[in-house]
């Protein structure tokens, strides 16, 4: 049962370089996209796994909030599904950082067989204008920022309402967490339907956290979410008024990490996390696995 670790990487190589060797399993392949816009030295990636199969697949330029996200996470799994063997696919960020060591890992999902690992979150309506309009500036000219092109970009979407535009003309679409562990039978049909997901996900806003929970309710999957969520422990802190991101973890996070079904953590930055990846060497190197 083997796994495959899809990884979206733009800074901290040295973060990204501690989960690769997390990771490092005869039973687990990775694959590794790293944002055209960094500049990552990527001869320091070559030969440094042991025992995975490391890929690093072409380079995009990645924009947050974009449908440049969606592009890319489909070409990790497209990446990871057409070398195939998968049972479980898992989407992680650069600053990520496993838990639980691989024999734990391995149990767990053996133990959970045919459950797909996503966390929902409460209704969007009001934030519908996210997928209905198009948002023809936030690849090239907005990303995160909050500028003069991002309120054309609200008028623009204001002034679609008005003429009648509307992408979607059924209900809502459930938002969730992007960062997620997926079957292959899930990913199979993400790939067949890549084509349609990129035409109705181009020039959206922030659809890398909608686009798959529409896959799954298109084929009638629900009822393969597993009820503890995708799995991953994630603080998020409202920076500003308009900015809620993750914060960076620490050792006092540590009792937190040691729940059952808590088998990834982001964010991770150095040095201010480097005694938290310590604690979770420690306690996975002592730890046999057993999930009985």
């Amino acid at each position: 049962m083997k796994h495959a670790f899809l990884i979206i990487a733009h800074d901290h190589p040295e973060e990204l370089k501690k989960l690769i060797a997390a990771l490092d399993d005869s039973r687990n392949d990775i694959y590794v996209h790293i944002d055209k816009n960094s500049d990552f030295d990527l001869s320091q990636f070559s030969n440094i796994t042991q025992h995975s199969k490391l890929t690093l697949i072409p380079r995009m330029h990645v924009t947050w909030g974009g449908s440049s996200q969606v592009d890319v996470e489909l070409a990790l799994f497209h990446a990871a599904y057409d070398y195939g063997g998968y049972r479980y696919y898992h989407l992680l960020s650069g600053v990520d950082y496993p838990t639980k060591d691989n024999n734990y890992i391995h149990n767990y999902f053996k133990k959970h067989d045919g459950k797909n690992f996503i966390t929902c979150v409460p209704d969007i309506s009001r934030q519908r204008m996210r997928y209905d309009q198009y948002h023809f500036l936030q690849n090239s000219l907005i990303g995160k920022k909050r500028n003069l092109w991002k309120y054309l970009d609200f008028a623009s979407c204001e002034l679609q309402k008005k003429l009648g535009i509307h992408r979607r003309h059924s209900g809502d679409l459930i938002r969730y967490i992007n960062w997620v562990s997926i079957t292959n039978e899930i990913v199979a049909t993400l790939i067949r339907d890549k084509d349609s997901i990129h035409k109705q996900y181009r020039w959206t806003y922030c659809c890398d956290e909608i686009f798959l929970m529409d896959i799954i309710q298109q084929y009638g999957l629900e009822n393969t979410l597993a009820d503890q969520g995708n799995l991953r422990y994630i603080e998020w802190v409202q920076f500003s008024k308009r900015d809620s991101s993750p914060r960076i973890l620490t050792i006092d996070d540590l009792p937190a990490l040691e729940r059952p079904d808590i088998l990834f953590a982001r964010k991770f930055n150095l040095p201010q996390s480097e005694s938290l990846y310590t604690a979770l060497r420690m306690l996975n190197t002592t730890f046999l696995g057993d999930m009985e």
